[in-house]
This record gives C-alpha cells, structure tokens and sequence, in this order.
C-alpha cells in the first residue's frame, strides 16, 4: 500500500510540475559573416539590445586574422531579438572600432539583426576595412560629437549629422 501511495504521490507531483515549466521563447538564430579587410587582427563579440547576453561570450571573443579571413557566426537567439557586432583591434576600442566597438557601448544603426526563426536564414555580411579614426561631428542638436566613428554613428543619438555647423576638436 505504501508503494501504491508514494506511486500515485510522485506521479501528481510530476504532472503538477509538468505544467509549471515557463514558456520559452521561439528558438531562433542569426547569422554574421565577416571578412577582415583591414590592415590587423580584429577582435569581435555580438550583443543583444533586447536582453543582458553577448556571444560567444562575457570573456571571450572571435579574432578575425589580417588576411582577408571570412568568419561566420551563427548565433542560438530569441526569435525577435536585435543582436549587434562591435569589433576592435584591442579591447579598448582603440585606436579603431567597429559599429558597437569591442565593449558594444556604442550606436549604430546599420550592423544588427533581428533574429528569426532558423527556417526564415537570417544572415548579413560584413566587410570590416580599415576602422574609423578619432573625429568629430556637428550634429543637429548643436551638439558637437567626437569619437571613433563615422559622423553619421557619432551623431545618430543626436538628430543626425550637420556638416554645414563645423566641428573641431579642441
């Protein structure tokens, strides 16, 4: 009897618990292609805008070699997710960085991807040359933006680019 009993116990309990799994996004991936056309190694991560996660992880990064290497990235995500790229020669974003640069603490609008469901082959690929240098930009606040960015990245939290103002460095 007391088998019989612990028996039918377990059993509720384990249909009672079946039921109180979370329900789990939609499993999606998307996919970055990159190829290294500047002069050094770069090292990348991706960045979810949608939640706290970066592949391939928080100590860890891609290095894309200095000889026109192309990599790709296929990434596990939450279908609807943005994940953005951010590269660098160091992890210091210095001298040069790419779109949301190695730390991802920077804007950019045109290096993420809303990642899909695996049937939809979400994907885009990525020429990375040379970097940007330390510049400044005018922008259409008033505000005057500098950086390692284009003047469109530098000023696009700010109203976008306005070369007619002029911006210098002081």
């Amino acid at each position: 009897m007391r088998k019989l009993f612990t028996a039918v116990f377990f059993g509720l309990l384990a249909a009672v618990g079946a039921g109180a799994e979370p329900a789990r996004a939609e499993d999606g991936v998307a996919t970055f292609y990159f190829t290294n056309s500047a002069p050094n190694i770069i090292i990348l991560k991706a960045y979810s805008e949608t939640r706290n996660w970066v592949w391939p992880g928080a100590n860890s990064y891609w290095v894309l070699d200095d000889n026109s290497q192309q990599y790709y990235a296929s990434l596990a995500c939450n279908v609807g997710e943005k994940i953005c790229f951010g590269g660098s020669y160091s992890p210091s974003d210095t001298p040069f960085y790419w779109v949301v640069g190695f730390q991802g603490n920077k804007s950019c609008a045109s290096c993420c991807l809303i990642c899909g469901p695996a049937s939809a082959n979400v994907w885009h690929a990525w020429d990375l040359t040379g970097g940007w240098p330390y510049t400044c930009a005018s922008c259409n606040d008033g505000s005057c933006q500098c950086g390692n960015n284009s003047p469109g990245g530098l000023c696009s939290n700010h109203g976008g680019n306005n070369p007619s103002v002029g911006c210098v460095q002081e």
